[in-house]
């Protein structure tokens, strides 16, 4: 079973992505801080990591910059997730290393076609 690592402090956001994404077969994985997600990314190696900008304890920048700096782990996919869509923070999260940006809000079906891009189905 393939695992997604969303690492989100909203609440309904968890929740809702967290239903979908076991509905379509996925384990999930929830981390509510920036410290807990490098933590379950380290333990766990997801398959593929949802990650919010604005976060307690290390924000999503610093979350990403360190997850792919790290010769074990740079390999994860990288889904930034932020309503904060300013040219520079959609600049900074690819030039840190993410692979790409989904806008909040947004809907069950583009975050189904993000991560069919990312995770292969065996």
């Amino acid at each position: 079973m393939k695992k997604i690592l969303i690492i989100e402090d909203e609440k309904n956001i968890i929740y809702s992505i967290k239903v979908f994404l076991k509905k379509l077969g996925y384990e999930v994985l929830i981390a509510k801080n920036g410290i807990e997600g490098i933590q379950l990314c380290e333990e766990h190696r997801p398959d593929l990591i949802l990650l919010d900008i604005l976060i307690p304890k290390m924000n999503g920048f610093l979350v990403c910059e360190t997850i792919k700096n790290n010769h074990e782990l740079m390999n994860i996919p990288v889904i930034f997730m932020s309503a904060k869509v300013q040219k520079d923070d959609m600049n900074k999260a690819y030039k840190i290393g993410g692979d790409d940006f989904l806008i909040k809000p947004f809907n069950h079906e583009d975050l189904k076609m993000m991560i069919k891009k990312y995770i292969k189905e065996a």
